[in-house]
């Protein structure tokens, strides 16, 4: 088992990539504390990972509330004794062209999506910090390159890389790993919503010719979040398919 005894915590853990995360770093040993806002899945991911002999713990929580935060990290540690793995996951989007859109979707995107990163890769930095180990992955998207309608969601997960690799520096000395994958179209809730057509015209700019599985997703944090990794720190990891290639 690859985390055999590690702790981690994952955001955005009650759908999409964040609970394709779960179940595997469970299946892989590690004890899994289960950040989400959406209670009722957090409840049916929980029962499913004990089901299958692994140990878990569901905490509602609103990354965009420091004192949530703080209380999902304090929740976290009290229950299963450390805290060595960090996953920001938790995310959302709210598109429209820029000279249409309002401040509160610009505020609510940048809120989620780095300010709830930040709080997390602040909360966790002390526990980490006591056993001189920790590795923390955040999320950013290849929107970065920029998008029609996404001006805040790019703003948001460019971000996430600049804290990513300023947090590296900051952290090494604490012996606490900080990366960030960049995850292309991927089969999620998020997706699910797009007009066919454009997912038609976006298969079109692929090379493997589909779009990404949670599950591959979270093969790549696996290892960003296992021993495997420890020489590698302040890094961003693109998983697209090869869609931004060339580009």
């Amino acid at each position: 088992m690859r985390l055999k005894d590690r702790v981690a915590i994952i955001t955005g853990a009650s759908s999409g990539i964040g609970a394709a995360c779960a179940r595997l770093f469970a299946r892989e040993g590690a004890r899994v504390a289960l950040v989400a806002r959406r209670e009722e899945l957090l409840e049916a991911l929980l029962h499913d990972i004990r089901s299958e002999g692994g140990e878990a713990l569901a905490i509602k929580a609103d990354v965009s509330r420091p004192e949530e935060v703080e209380r999902a990290v304090r929740e976290t540690v009290e229950t299963f004794g450390a805290l060595h793995i960090l996953i920001n996951n938790a995310g959302l989007s709210r598109d429209n062209l820029a000279v249409k859109m309002s401040a509160e979707e610009w505020e609510e995107v940048l809120r989620v999506n780095l300010w709830g990163t930040f709080l997390f890769c602040k909360a966790a930095f002390r526990p980490m910090r006591r056993q001189r180990y920790g590795k923390i992955v955040n999320t950013s998207s290849v929107a970065i390159r920029g998008n029609i309608g996404q001006a805040n969601y790019a703003a948001s997960k460019a971000g996430v890389v600049a804290l990513t690799r300023t947090l590296a520096l900051e952290y090494a000395r604490a012996g606490i790993r900080v990366n960030c994958v960049a995850p292309g179209i991927i089969e999620t809730a998020m997706t699910e919503g797009l007009p066919e057509e454009m997912k038609a015209e976006a298969l079109k700019r692929i090379p493997l010719g589909r779009l990404g599985k949670p599950e591959e997703v979270a093969y790549l944090h696996l290892f960003l979040a296992s021993p495997e990794s420890d020489y590698i720190t302040g890094q961003v990891f693109v998983i697209d398919g090869g869609l931004t290639i060339g580009i």
